[in-house]
């Protein structure tokens, strides 16, 4: 079933019983898992089927402390989420990368606070497996040697700090299009749009919530009650959520020991390397570092990694560096750019906005001088990095969310050691040479944000525990990318639907 609140008279009570609040990759992939079953699920979303200008009004809010694109930019509200947003082409659609963490991302280390999963990489590969086929990918396969072939083929790397891994490459439309179709046409599972949930309603001094109270634009008000809610509204949102809904005396809900809207973590972007090819035919023979079609299909681009033994010993924050070539500087460089980005939309349909698609360029090596190298790093969560409520309010008349986020010295100074230890990595493997530009600070604005409810087994060190369950309450759940107690360098998405899978499969047992 599908609803627009716009449409329910006002006042009217929705039951079900799960709701699900937010319909990103994280609900989508939940409610899409209870397709069939003798189980009602609402799915709730704040926008529409299609993003509309002022609706994302809502996400407006401050940012304290040093610069950042800003809340209304880096989301989405409307069905799908943020992967609205998505800008990689894939093959003539639009899509973005998938990679799963690593395993030593969900460990303890010592040099690491604040960090460590309640659970190995071993128990959530199952989920990763299943999160492959719903996101359209191929297998679990991210070594480059899996996919290594012909004139797509691995450079040789220095083996005890680099190596070679790849990100596999899916499309939007699933998550805008057909599982929200799936989920608005099936018997048991409704899709709500238009319908902004303000406020969790608690009983036994916040063990249970109870409902939750909705409100639209023009005014109209709902609720919803259901036996379990889950939260899946992004890291900004959740954490907002449960800090406008009281739980125990004025505590937030889930906010005991105060966690909630701590250790808000983004994926800086650093762009200080740049590898000048000891030979100019590195072009072609690094064609396997581009997007291209694996013989399955699977579209599939190599990357430069970190091994894990480097991170654990040299204590370096997990990263991974994509290739992209840079056209020369000539006299003659506008025409050789109009060129490029023209031979580009030809092959892809659209201009280009993430440097994939220059393998297929002729005679490269007269077209390029030099690899600017793209470094996706991790942020390791620090508490004070965080969400909090501004004094401004929305247009609802809540107070907006405050993210207070600095960029801090020690940060810094772990960057500059990882592109030492790149740039060494790479001559010694006799690439080229790395001209790395020290002092420059990373670009943060990679809109993959993290934390704010971390997932913590213990109540004193996170809001919700191994099942993403809220400390200290019975039936509300979070799910998505706010429960990450720390990030890697990896797109989230992956690991944002196989923890919805997850959960998936522990309320089914819940119900």
């Amino acid at each position: 079933m599908e609803l627009d609140a716009r449409r329910i008279p006002d006042g009217t009570v929705l039951e079900a019983n799960i709701c699900i609040v937010g319909a990103g990759p994280a609900g989508i992939a939940l409610a899409h898992e209870f397709i069939g079953h003798k189980v009602d699920v609402l799915l709730l979303d704040s926008g529409g089927l299609k993003p509309e200008e002022h609706v994302q009004e809502l996400n407006e809010g401050a940012v304290v402390g040093d610069p950042y694109a800003g809340l209304r930019k880096t989301r989405c509200r409307g069905v799908g989420g943020t992967v609205c947003l998505w800008n990689t082409p894939v093959g003539s659609e639009l899509g973005a990368k998938y990679v799963p963490l690593d395993p030593c991302d969900l460990e303890e280390r010592a040099d690491f606070p604040h960090g460590g999963w309640p659970f190995d990489y071993s128990h959530l590969e199952p989920f990763y497996q299943r999160a492959q086929t719903l996101c359209g990918l191929g297998p679990l396969a991210y070594e480059g040697k899996d996919w290594s072939q012909g004139e797509h083929a691995c450079l040789a790397l220095d083996g005890e700090r680099l190596a070679t891994r790849v990100y596999q490459f899916g499309v939007a439309r699933l998550f805008t299009r057909s599982y929200p179709r799936d989920v608005g046409r099936s018997v048991n599972t409704c899709l709500c749009h238009h319908a902004t949930v303000y406020e969790l309603e608690t009983e036994g001094r916040g063990r249970r919530v109870v409902g939750a109270k909705l409100a639209g634009l023009s005014g109209g008000q709902l609720r919803v009650r259901a036996t379990i809610f889950v939260l899946a509204a992004g890291a900004i949102e959740n954490a907002r959520l449960l800090l406008l809904s009281n739980g125990s005396s004025s505590d937030a809900l889930g906010d005991r020991h105060g966690w909630v809207g701590r250790c808000f973590m983004e994926h800086p972007r650093d762009y200080a390397l740049t590898l000048i090819p000891r030979s100019p035919d590195l072009f072609k023979a690094a064609a396997f570092y581009d997007a291209h079609p694996a013989r399955d299909g699977t579209i599939v681009g190599g990357r430069v990694a970190l091994d894990e033994r480097a991170i654990r010993t040299a204590r370096l924050p997990n990263a991974s560096v994509t290739l992209l070539p840079r056209p020369k500087m000539e006299p003659s460089s506008i025409g050789v750019r109009a060129r490029l980005l023209s031979r580009l939309r030809h092959l892809v349909g659209r201009q280009p906005r993430s440097g994939y698609g220059w393998s297929r360029i002729s005679e490269m090596s007269r077209t390029f001088d030099a690899f600017q190298l793209l470094v996706n790093f991790e942020q390791r969560p620090n508490p004070e990095n965080r969400v909090a409520l501004a004094r401004k309010r929305d247009l609802l008349g809540l107070p907006q969310a405050e993210v207070h986020w600095r960029w801090r010295e020690e940060e810094q100074a772990n960057l500059e050691r990882l592109r030492t230890v790149l740039a060494s990595g790479l001559e010694g493997a006799g690439l080229g040479q790395v001209v790395v530009h020290t002092g420059l600070r990373p670009d943060p604005n990679a809109h993959h944000h993290a934390g704010t409810t971390r997932m913590n087994a213990d109540p004193r060190y996170g809001v919700v525990d191994a099942d993403g369950r809220v400390h200290g309450t019975d039936n509300l759940y979070v799910t998505g990318g706010s429960v990450f107690p720390s990030a890697g360098f990896a797109n989230p998405t992956l690991t944002i639907v196989a923890l919805a899978l997850r959960l998936a499969d522990h309320l089914k047992l819940r119900i």
